[in-house]
């Protein structure tokens, strides 16, 4: 469920998407790229590329546009192809619209929103924007509802705080609950430097034993003991790791009663999700990264403190 850089001596991750388009990220993606319409949020920190996230995930949709439907009769496949999909994005969207509207003007003291529903959409129709914020979001929406599919990058640090993020964006949970079809959720850990990697043992606390999901007051770990090799930081490079948020008809109806984030983040569990903290807690097992990460990506991604959450 990772990228794995291919030197062990680059500072920064390495995006291959052979090791992105696995199960079950793989059906995820097919599963919420199949709809007709709706929201796509790509979550990532800052220093995460976004444009290269993106760029992949349109040509994704494009192939999935036209992917088979296999039938075998006398040992003969054929392919049923599907309608294509084109690629746009929010700015050429909205210069359509604002072409629609002859009388449509903008003046330095008023801000106007161009009402996407004015031009008819070319179906189906993938949407790009590269960064959803507060000015953008009104525009955003309206093409998620008007039989468009938009895909927008968003800066948090995981799919759950990226969602309390829309929904502050959207100002209406009924809103973002009928137009989010699903969260794509970025970050990273640090390798260990595989030069000086070493077995040690932790002491957990009540606050790391909850944080990790580990009830064991002992645990053994990987660490890089540091070397010249890594600059005697014990790290050579990052990994990249994901989750995927898919919205059931469940979550909407918590979010719809305003359920906090890290509650329906627990359903989403039960509901089978792999988390950003699944992900970095199996390198960490595998010896690909330290406890110390796994208690980074814990903090970093838990949308709700510090404190046990009961439903």
């Amino acid at each position: 469920m990772t990228w794995f850089s291919n030197s062990d001596d680059s500072e920064l991750y390495a995006f291959e998407p052979e090791r992105f388009l696995v199960p079950p990220m793989e059906e995820f993606l097919r599963r919420i790229f199949a709809a007709r319409w709706g929201m796509i949020l790509v979550s990532a920190p800052e220093y995460i590329d976004l444009e290269q996230i993106l760029d992949f995930l349109a040509n994704f949709s494009i192939q999935s546009s036209y992917y088979s439907e296999f039938s075998a009769s006398k040992e003969d496949f054929y392919q049923l192809e599907k309608d294509e999909r084109k690629i746009r994005t929010i700015e050429e969207v909205l210069r359509e619209a604002k072409e629609a509207i002859p009388d449509f003007q903008i003046t330095d003291q008023v801000s106007h929103t161009i009402r996407i529903d004015n031009i008819p959409p070319r179906n189906p129709e993938v949407v790009f924007i590269n960064e959803l914020n507060n000015e953008n979001i009104s525009n955003a929406i309206e093409a998620s509802v008007n039989h468009r599919l938009v895909v927008a990058g968003i800066r948090a640090e995981g799919s759950f705080p990226a969602l309390q993020l829309f929904r502050e964006y959207v100002k209406s949970d009924h809103l973002a609950a009928a137009s989010l079809m699903g969260i794509i959720g970025l970050n990273t850990v640090g390798r260990i430097c595989p030069e000086c990697r070493i077995i040690v043992e932790h002491e957990l606390g009540n606050l790391e034993q909850f944080m990790i999901g580990s009830y064991r007051e002992k645990l053994c770990s990987y660490v890089g003991a540091g070397c010249e090799a890594c600059s005697f930081t014990g790290y050579r490079g990052q990994i990249l790791i994901h989750e995927g948020l898919e919205l059931t008809e469940n979550l909407r109806n918590k979010i719809l009663s305003k359920m906090k984030p890290r509650h329906l983040r627990m359903i989403a569990k039960q509901e089978g999700m792999s988390t950003l903290l699944d992900a970095a807690w199996a390198l960490s097992e595998a010896g690909e990264t330290t406890l110390e990460e796994v208690m980074r990506t814990a903090e970093e991604t838990d949308p709700g403190g510090t404190e046990p959450a009961s439903i």
